[in-house]
């Protein structure tokens, strides 16, 4: 009963970030107005703003314009539930805080990433303030510092052998400050194995892109969203 109550409270705060992954990117407040059909623009009552149960019950349908309500909104709610049962599985105390805030931001970095292909200032800055208290608390906290130190020294060796032999930026903004991010996250080594899988991600996707879509010279990834999905699944795996 007890995980049953923290996988609804993971649903309503997934909820919540739902109203972030839209607003965000379009440069809106996050608290008001109150939530509202995308379409219709109509006020959506509490009583249909539960999490799940009203995209059941609506069959996933505005109640007013009958739009179709993206699959995203009952998907994020599922899965930021899931992270909260992981962590309080998994993790006690500062760390269990810090897993559940880092984690669930990552998948709003992910998802808007893959949508927009840019990481917002904002979602950052609230990633490094989630990480505080993990550090802090920590009996150790140069083990993090050391992670920032090896997220940062692989970005400058990137970003000096990509303009060396390309004349280009290697990495956006948003990235470079993810990666550093993670770093503080993850430590040394585990931010290492990060941007590995990562990158072994993002090729079987272009690969997968390849065929779906054909050869586009200029294509974009969403480094992002590869960085955040791998880096919640390197910090779960505890031997490392």
């Amino acid at each position: 009963m007890l995980y049953l109550y923290y996988f609804i409270l993971g649903t309503i705060f997934g909820s919540f970030l739902n109203v972030v992954i839209y607003r965000v990117p379009k440069k809106k407040s996050i608290i008001l107005p109150r939530s509202y059909c995308p379409n219709c623009k109509n006020i959506i009552p509490f009583y249909r703003n539960i999490p799940l149960i009203s995209f059941i019950t609506l069959k996933g349908k505005c109640n007013n314009c009958k739009t179709s309500i993206s699959s995203i909104y009952p998907l994020t709610e599922i899965i930021i539930g899931l992270i909260f049962l992981i962590g309080i599985y998994n993790f006690r105390g500062a760390e269990l805080i810090s897993f559940i805030l880092v984690s669930s931001l990552l998948y709003v970095v992910s998802i808007i990433d893959y949508k927009y292909f840019i990481i917002p200032l904002e979602i950052s800055f609230f990633i490094l303030l989630s990480l505080l208290p993990n550090i802090i608390f920590s009996p150790n906290p140069l083990f993090y510092f050391y992670g920032f130190l090896v997220g940062l020294g692989y970005l400058l060796f990137i970003y000096i052998i990509t303009w060396v032999i390309t004349r280009k930026e290697p990495l956006g903004l948003g990235d470079f400050q993810l990666i550093c991010l993670l770093g503080l996250w993850l430590g040394p080594l585990k931010i290492l194995i990060t941007i590995f899988l990562s990158a072994c991600i993002g090729i079987l996707y272009w690969i997968l892109l390849y065929f779906v879509k054909g050869h586009e010279k200029n294509r974009k990834l969403p480094l992002g969203s590869f960085l955040s999905f791998s880096a919640i699944i390197v910090y779960l795996i505890q031997f490392i």
